[in-house]
Order: structure tokens, then C-alpha cells, then sequence
């Protein structure tokens, strides 16, 4: 018997022994198909033919989607459109993606186990440079091929990178950035709450510097002077990035590309979001000219073949002519008519006045741990006629002063009194903590207020929950549509004072501008935690800062604070 013959025989007796692993397949809501169209070997994607669906409902149909190499892009469309699953359909790479492209996508908190965080980025740095290193083996076999060098070029410099020496330097930047001190970068997962954990997962998505970087909401979980600082960062970044975000402040810094998903297409345009805004409106402005130019001689055409169509020779003759025109024109296809994005205006009622403060604070003293409280000798009040943001890094307790005034906390020190009739609208920022996700928006609406559901089918129609939105369990909405409901349930409620704690989280830009409309036209008091800068110019006429020696008003507007901050970032990052 041969040496391969022995071989098969040994492996076919080895395979007789081990039971088959039965792999636990997992149902996904979600499905995605598309070609690839760009060379396996290319640091570049080009699916033809993508299309996205959740539950067998079309979100994304028969489109293109491109990414190239050193761009960063943000993908835009309203709440509800398909952006996040999008995300998801490439990062689980339900599509084909070039095989040697690794992929990441931030669309969970790091695990709460017994590593610390910097320990948490660094792991799994030996495998990837192993793969790397081995990747690198078969391509250097590979002769004559440009797109082959280049990725080999990528793969040398990826393991500097990746060289213990550095790695870990390099991991504690990142987490400094996102406002880890050195204590906390040591302290273990375990112990950090879930928007921490999810700033853990950040970092480890930046220290991997993956070819495709997908985030989702990267901001939502971090303050102003980190989402400063991870501007910044990512404006650098020199693979693909691929983005969803709110903020404008924060696209027009970073992108280079904007993707609108906008009737199941991917429009891309060049760019950041303001360079977005003017071209989109100069192209829908040619487009409506045509199409009224065409519309025009459509109509001329049709009246003329009407009248002379069976006329004299000649006549009948030019109205044939004039047909075949037409049937030309129709088999082109016809420029499509411009349709105005929907426009969403929310509304805070009006509920009257009550006299000034209508909360104040009276030597408030508080901390979780009663050694180091969080505050000390806090001495305002709060009026109708506030609009105040309150700002600072995260921890130092903007979410707890509201969590103060609405009683869901105690002072160890002091009194917090407040209006007898004072009605309070607070928004929280984790929505799963205030909505049924088993009720539809009706029936949640319809559980928390005695009222017909037609009168309540028109007050979260009037913040853009609409259709069969109104009638489908809440855990199957996306979180922007989720917003809304809570935005709706607010405005019932009828507040004279509104306590927002991250309101934008979830919004999409026309959802965030119909807020700071409705907060402006609102005859009530707001305090906002925001990490949204263009938001708190809109509606802020006051900024606090919040700081472990107390809250001091700052002199000037979020732009100036907003600059302190660039400066701050930029000076350590050179240093």
C-alpha cells in the first residue's frame, strides 16, 4: 500500500471515530446579498447588486455600495431607513468583503470579565499579528501583482504598529483620550458601567486599526472634550471608515464622504456634510429643472398628436414623428420628480406660568459614596425662563443633578424644593430603562395615559411615528423612532420644565433640528446634558460647568468652549 493510500486510510479511520460538531446555526432579522466587484487582492470594496432587509421588509434595494481605501465616510438617512443594519449586514460580512480585509464594527460594550481595560484593547494582539505575519508569507510568494505589494506594504506596516514596544503606548493614548485616567486604565472591566465598557470597545476598535472600521453612534457615550478628541483621532485615519453619527459638528470635521440612503439607494456624494447640503441642493435644483423641461414637452407633444394625429397627411405625418419622440424619450427613462424630505416639526404645549424659582438648591451636598461626595454647597435656582446646558467630562455628574431634581436621588446635605405644581419632562438617555419593548408606541402611549387612541395616534404622529410604526412592538423600532416615542409621551405630560440627558442619542439630523425648534418655541425651562455642540447653540442661552470643585457658569458660548477644547487636544497631542 502507497504512503498516500495509508494516509487516506488512517484519515478515514480517524473520522469514523469523532462525531461530527453540529454548528448552532442563529437566525438573524436580518439579510443582506451583493457581488463583489473589486478585486479580492484590493484595498478597496465595490459590491454591485446590495441589497439589505430586516424581517423580509426592503431597506436597501438592488444598489451600489463603494469604499475606498483612506476615505472616511458617513452613512446619513432618516430614522428607521436601515442605516444601523446595514452596519451590521457588513460587519457580520453577510456580503462578500475582500477575504484579506479584516472588518470591525462597534456595536457592543466590552465585556464586564476580569481584565482591565488596557488589558481589555491589548487582547487578542497576538493572534492578528500572527495573522498578519502569515498573511504576509503568502503574499510575498505572489510575483508581478501591484495590488499584492501594496497589501504586503500595508501588512509591514500594520506589525510596526502592532510591536510590543509600542502597542502598549500606543493603546494607552487611545484610552486617555477617551478620558481614561491612568487608575482607570487599570481597573478591571467588571467594575465600569455599561457607557464606560462601551468606550473600552471604542479604544479597541482605534488600537486595531482594522481596513474597515464601522461605527455606529461612536459619540453617544462620551462627552464633549472626548468627542473632540476622537474628531481628531479619526480625521487621520487611513483605511476605510464608515460611520453613523448625528452630529454635524462632528461630519463636517471628520468625513470625506457622505453615503444617503435614501429611498432604498446609496447616493454618495464627495465631501463633508455642509459640502453634502449644498450639492445635494444644486442637484435636486437641475433635476427639477428637467424634469419641468421634460414635463413641458411631454405635454406639447401629447396636445399636438392629439389635434393632428388623424389630420391631413402632413400633419398626421409630423404628430407620428412627434410619438416616436415621445417613445423615445419614455424608453431613456424620464428625469424622476424631486420629493422634499419630510419635515418634522415637534411641539412642547404650553402650560402657563409659575412663579420664579421653581427649583432651587439650597446648600446641596451629595455623593454615591458618602467620603467623596460628588458635590458640595451647590446654592441656584431654576426658573421658567432658564435654558441651560450643563457641560464637563463624564463622571463629574451632570446626569446625577437631574437625577436630583426629579427625586431619583436624595442629598446627604442640603434641600432641593421645587414648585407644588411643577410638572417635570425628563428624558433619559437609556431608553430601554423608560419604554415596554413588548407594547406598540399605541399601546404604550395608551397604558401610561387614559385617553382614546385617536387623540393619542395624532400626538406621536405629530413626532414623526407614523403608520404602522405606531402598531409595532417597540423592540423592533429603531432607536431614533424609540426617541420619538419618548418625545411624545413628554409633550402629553404637558412640563413646564424639561430635563434632557443626552436627547440627540438616537435622532437624525431633521429629528435634532424639529427638537431645537419645539425646545425654542416652548414657553417652559430646560436643562440639557448634550454632547451634541450644534444642538447646544441652538437651544442654550447658558452653559454650567460641572467640575469636581462644583458648577460654575462659563463666560461665552459653546464655540468658545468648544475651542478651549481643540486646543487643549491638539497641544497633547503633539506633546
Amino acid at each position: 500500500m502507497g504512503r498516500n493510500a495509508k494516509k487516506s486510510k488512517g484519515r478515514e479511520s480517524r473520522e469514523k471515530q469523532v462525531e461530527p460538531r453540529v454548528e448552532k446555526v442563529v437566525e438573524l432579522p436580518y439579510m443582506a446579498t451583493g457581488t463583489l466587484a473589486s478585486s479580492p487582492m484590493c484595498r478597496d470594496i465595490k459590491i454591485e447588486n446590495f441589497s439589505v432587509q430586516i424581517y423580509g421588509r426592503p431597506l436597501v434595494v438592488d444598489t451600489t455600495l463603494e469604499l475606498n481605501k483612506g476615505r472616511r465616510y458617513s452613512l446619513i438617512g432618516t430614522n428607521g431607513s436601515g442605516k444601523s443594519i446595514m452596519l451590521k449586514c457588513l460587519g457580520s460580512r453577510l456580503v462578500p468583503i475582500p477575504p484579506r480585509m479584516d472588518v470591525y464594527i462597534l456595536d457592543r460594550e466590552a465585556e464586564a470579565n476580569e481584565l482591565s481595560a488596557l488589558e481589555s484593547i491589548m487582547e487578542g494582539i497576538d493572534g492578528k499579528v500572527a495573522m498578519l505575519e502569515a498573511e504576509a508569507e503568502k503574499l510575498a510568494l505572489i510575483q508581478d501583482d501591484v495590488n499584492a505589494e501594496e497589501c504586503l506594504q500595508d501588512i509591514y506596516e500594520q506589525l510596526d504598529e502592532l510591536d510590543p514596544e509600542c502597542s502598549r503606548v500606543r493603546a494607552t493614548k487611545i484610552l486617555h483620550g477617551l478620558g481614561f485616567s491612568t487608575k482607570m486604565q487599570n481597573q478591571k472591566c467588571k467594575d465600569f458601567s455599561g457607557g464606560w465598557r462601551m468606550r473600552i470597545a471604542l479604544a479597541k476598535a482605534l488600537f486595531m486599526k482594522p481596513d474597515l472600521l464601522l461605527l455606529d453612534e461612536p459619540t453617544n457615550h462620551l462627552d464633549l472634550e472626548a468627542c473632540v478628541w476622537l474628531e481628531s483621532y479619526l480625521k487621520k485615519y487611513d483605511r476605510i471608515l464608515l460611520l453613523i453619527s448625528h452630529s454635524q459638528d462632528f461630519l463636517n470635521e471628520v468625513c470625506t464622504n457622505i453615503i444617503h440612503l435614501h429611498n432604498g439607494r446609496l447616493i454618495p456624494y464627495g465631501g463633508n456634510y455642509d459640502q453634502y447640503v449644498r450639492t445635494r441642493s444644486n442637484k435636486e435644483e437641475n433635476q427639477m429643472k428637467r424634469y419641468q423641461w421634460e414635463q413641458e414637452q411631454i405635454r406639447h407633444m401629447k396636445e399636438y398628436i392629439g389635434r393632428f394625429g388623424s389630420g391631413n397627411a402632413k400633419m398626421a405625418s409630423q404628430a407620428k414623428s412627434k410619438e416616436k419622440v415621445l417613445e423615445k424619450m419614455e424608453s431613456k427613462g424620464l428625469t424622476e420628480k424631486v420629493v422634499a424630505d419630510k419635515v418634522l416639526s415637534f411641539h412642547f404645549p404650553c402650560v402657563g406660568k409659575l412663579p420664579p424659582p421653581v427649583v432651587s438648591f439650597n446648600d446641596v451636598e451629595f455623593g454615591y459614596d458618602e467620603s467623596r461626595p460628588l458635590y458640595r454647597k451647590l446654592d441656584f435656582g431654576i426658573d421658567l425662563d432658564s435654558r441651560i446646558a450643563l457641560v464637563g467630562a463624564n463622571g463629574v455628574g451632570k446626569s446625577t443633578l437631574l437625577k436630583l431634581i426629579t427625586r431619583q436621588v436624595i442629598p446627604t446635605r442640603g434641600q432641593i424644593t421645587c414648585h407644588q405644581s411643577l410638572r417635570i419632562g425628563y428624558y433619559n438617555q437609556h431608553l430601554n430603562d423608560q419604554l415596554d419593548g413588548n407594547l406598540s408606541p399605541l399601546e404604550y402611549m395608551m397604558k401610561e395615559y387614559d385617553v382614546e387612541p385617536q387623540t393619542l395616534r395624532k400626538i406621536i404622529g405629530r413626532f414623526g411615528v407614523t403608520g404602522r410604526d405606531q402598531t409595532t412592538p417597540i423592540k423592533i423600532l429603531s432607536d431614533g423612532i424609540k426617541s420619538r416615542v419618548v418625545f411624545a409621551w413628554i409633550a402629553f405630560k404637558e412640563p413646564h420644565l424639561l430635563l434632557l440627558d443626552e436627547p440627540t442619542n438616537h435622532l437624525d439630523m431633521e429629528s435634532i433640528d424639529a427638537l431645537a425648534n419645539a425646545i425654542n418655541g416652548f414657553e417652559g425651562g430646560m436643562v440639557l446634558v448634550s454632547h451634541d455642540f450644534r444642538l447646544i447653540s441652538q437651544v442654550a442661552r447658558e452653559l454650567w460647568v460641572c467640575t469636581p470643585e462644583g458648577i460654575k457658569p462659563f463666560d461665552g458660548g459653546i464655540e468658545r468652549y468648544k475651542r478651549i477644547l481643540v486646543e487643549k487636544i491638539e497641544n497633547e497631542l503633539e506633546g
